[in-house]
């Protein structure tokens, strides 16, 4: 999976450079489109449906750089969720089950040679929320200086980070990317085949109104997953 994460954040990299850079130039039509969909896992899956708009430079009308908005799920079983790892610490959260819902806005960048599109997007800025859930702080050698130390061994309410901005890139958001081909059958309709790989992260909550630490002073857990993914790719402009 590292590899892959380097190619496609290589590939977001230049998607920002190329949209600076050809913002002026004069560019072919735009073509929107829905799609619909799910990424599916053993324990875990990630429905969504995605807007997206799409225009090219006139002179490489096989490039096409886009814009979009993804409303997205992800609901999984037991899982353990940890914090950054800090001077070689790293504490972990278990949870029964997870689950986030998001809106997000997206930019994307795509090539498209015969039928096919391939191309990746990933969240830009986002509004996520979901349900309380408890993770249990298991600590088998407790750190006597620990600022963890008063919620060894207990039950803690955490709940998705709210707020988000680049979730590819910024372990304390939640979000997702996704790299992908899409296959169109007909003028109108498609198939898009592809793999998402998404971040979840969960803030601890208050207790009497004062903050809940993991050692190292952490309040954030994460998770990073990636799923196969397919959907039906609706046409709504061209």
């Amino acid at each position: 999976m590292g590899s892959a994460m380097k190619i496609l954040k290589g590939l977001i990299l230049i998607l920002l450079l190329n949209t600076t850079s050809t913002h002026a130039q004069y560019t072919s039509p735009i073509a929107a489109g829905v799609d619909v969909g799910t990424g599916i896992g053993s324990n875990s899956w990630a429905p969504s449906i995605m807007y997206h708009e799409e225009l090219g430079p006139q002179r490489l009308p096989w490039l096409r750089l886009g814009l979009g908005f993804r409303a997205w799920g992800y609901y999984g079983g037991r899982d353990n969720l940890s914090t950054e790892r800090i001077a070689g610490v790293k504490d972990y959260l278990e949870y029964r089950d997870v689950s986030v819902n998001g809106i997000s806005f997206l930019a994307g960048v795509s090539v498209s040679f015969w039928k096919l599109d391939f191309g990746v997007n990933t969240d830009l800025l986002g509004f996520t929320y979901g349900s309380k859930r408890h993770g249990y702080y298991e600590k088998p050698i407790p750190d006597p200086d620990g600022t963890g130390k008063p919620h060894y061994d207990q039950w803690l309410a955490g709940k998705p980070t709210m707020f988000n901005a680049l979730p590819l890139a910024l372990r304390r958001n939640t979000g997702q990317s996704e790299a992908f081909v899409r296959f169109r059958a007909g003028r109108k309709v498609g198939v898009k085949l592809g793999y998402t790989y998404g971040r979840l992260t969960y803030t601890t909550k208050k207790i009497d109104g004062f903050n809940v630490y993991l050692d190292n002073s952490q309040r954030h857990v994460s998770k990073t997953y990636g799923l196969p993914y397919v959907a039906l790719a609706f046409a709504l402009e061209d």
